[in-house]
């Protein structure tokens, strides 16, 4: 890696960090904050919070969840080492899109897409 290589990365980092900084701060210098008691009060997606937060959730959602994240992951993995071997061909896309096949029957067979 060259001296220009190296520069360009940490100049990036730096505008980066600046630009992070600013965003936080700026506002606070610019905006008075008042604090209220209906402000201070916690906030719940404009519902009042009340009754317990331990919810039960369906375990399909997680399930669904869980296979998005991995054809995101194998995507993510997938299209740049192709791009990055010369291999933009039609082979390493069928695999990708295969094993989500792959992942979605043995989903479908075992029953957990049937809320969808």
């Amino acid at each position: 890696m060259g001296l220009e290589q190296g520069l360009g990365i940490i100049v990036f980092f730096a505008l980066g960090a600046i630009v992070g900084y600013a965003a936080e701060f700026i506002p606070r210098l610019l905006i008075k904050s008042k604090k209220t008691a209906e402000k201070m009060m916690p906030f719940e997606s404009g519902e009042d919070p009340v009754g317990t937060s331990r919810v039960r959730f369906r375990i399909q959602y997680y399930i669904f969840a869980v296979a998005f994240v991995t054809f995101d992951v194998v995507a993510a993995i997938a299209i740049p080492w192709a791009v990055g071997w010369n291999l933009i061909v039609w082979t390493p896309l069928l695999v990708l899109f295969g094993s989500m096949l792959l992942v979605i029957g043995y989903y479908a067979a075992k029953g957990e897409l049937e809320w969808l």
